[in-house]
């Protein structure tokens, strides 16, 4: 009752509407539950179809089409174009979206909320066990040690997907999990990775996005002015912004025919517009022309901080870099390592904290022609426990049996 009264004296404006939504919606969505057995809902962000969800779905939709499984997404989005061919798509926030909150069966996402119709509410009524659905998580990252995302007190999924026996055990030694609902059966996007195209001229550069510095659910326009003055002072732009104007980078590039991407993770793609090169070889992508997979399939080097990307492409068994500047800052604010999981006894690659160093394990990276050390391809191998094109299957049959 404490927690009810706490979420009640939060509400703005801006939420009277979803709230009403909620409301009218349930008698019909408990109606058509019972008409409509056995519904399922796919999500990822309101405007993105690039990750397990969408690959999920487009699995389904195309080896059982008759199975009523919708996905809600931005129509005017970019990514929209990816799930028209695909049909039984819905409007993200649209009314038919809250009505399958509460009528659908299985919802089934890559977020802790953000696929909900609202997720600020929503949230709260799956929490307080106030929703009906079974509640998947495809996951979207890698638990390296603890993370609210799947924090067994601050959330209730009946179903968690992971990669790795390791991730498991972290989940449970550090996220208060249950172990019968954690699936090690691999995510979904990665059977798009196996046939990689391995070309040999990119370097992709995919860090993560710092908390600290994103302004994204940020209404008042000062707050956001005084947000974006703090991350052009920031380590993290001050470092990538030398990293892709240094000369010693760029004639390394010119050299051997190479070329470079920056691309910014999600959150942080509205900072894309403030970096910039004096290099044509250095390219900054923004998310509405890149999709990650192909671009992962195409690059032989990957340059990230801490970002789950990194498992990914190293799913390839093709050579990363880390490049972690501000270690004891992001440690403090952000995500911290734990003893089940460290970069320099457990990463893929070398950790690097400098540019200096960071250039002159992209240069040992290209003399070796691309091939991953074998220190880094024992632990490759010990970590994940597929390496096929059959992750979606495996979701789906274990969603199906849930």
């Amino acid at each position: 009752m404490n927690k009810l009264l706490g979420q009640i004296k939060k509400l703005k404006l801006r939420d009277i509407r979803p709230l009403f939504l909620l409301v009218i919606m349930f008698i019909p969505g408990k109606i058509y539950k019972m008409i409509n057995r056995d519904v399922w809902v796919i999500t990822e962000y309101e405007n993105n179809a690039r990750d397990n969800g969408y690959w999920l779905f487009k699995y389904i939709r195309e080896h059982d089409p008759n199975r009523k499984v919708f996905y809600p997404i931005n129509l005017e989005c970019s990514d929209f174009e990816r799930i028209k061919p695909l049909g039984n798509y819905i409007k993200f926030g649209g009314v038919k979206h809250y009505l399958l909150f509460w009528g659908c069966n299985k919802f089934i996402g890559t977020t802790k909320y953000y696929g909900f119709p609202y997720g600020r509410i929503c949230e709260d009524l799956v929490q307080w066990n106030f929703h009906g659905f079974k509640n998947v998580f495809l996951n979207h990252g890698v638990a390296r040690g603890y993370s609210s995302i799947v924090d067994g007190r601050e959330t209730n999924y009946d179903m968690i997907v992971t990669m790795s026996e390791k991730e498991k055990e972290i989940m449970l030694a550090e996220n208060y999990q249950v172990a019968d609902r954690i699936k090690v059966i691999g995510f979904c996007r990665c059977d798009t990775l196996k046939s990689h195209d391995g070309k040999k001229n990119k370097i992709l550069v995919m860090p993560t996005w710092r908390n600290w510095l994103d302004f994204r659910l940020e209404v008042d326009p000062d707050k956001k002015r005084e947000v974006t003055d703090k991350f052009l002072e920031s380590t993290y732009y001050k470092r990538f912004f030398s990293l892709i104007n240094s000369e010693e980078l760029i004639s390394f590039l010119e050299s051997n025919d190479l070329e470079l991407i920056l691309y910014l993770h999600n959150y942080a793609q509205i900072y894309s517009q403030y970096f910039h090169s004096t290099s044509d070889r250095i390219t900054i992508a923004f998310q509405k022309d890149y999709f990650i997979q192909d671009l992962l399939r195409e690059t032989s080097l990957l340059i990230t901080d801490y970002s789950s990307v990194n498992y990914d492409f190293c799913y390839m068994k093709k050579p990363m870099i880390y490049y972690q500047f501000d270690q004891a800052e992001f440690t403090e604010k952000q995500y911290s390592e734990s003893k089940y999981f460290t970069y320099e006894e457990d990463g893929f690659g070398p950790v690097t904290e400098n540019e200096q160093d960071l250039l002159r394990e992209m240069q040992k990276a290209y003399s070796a022609n691309w091939q991953v050390d074998k220190k880094y391809l024992d632990r490759i191998d010990d970590f994940f426990e597929f390496f096929d094109e059959h992750n979606c299957e495996r979701n789906y049959k274990e969603i199906l049996n849930l």
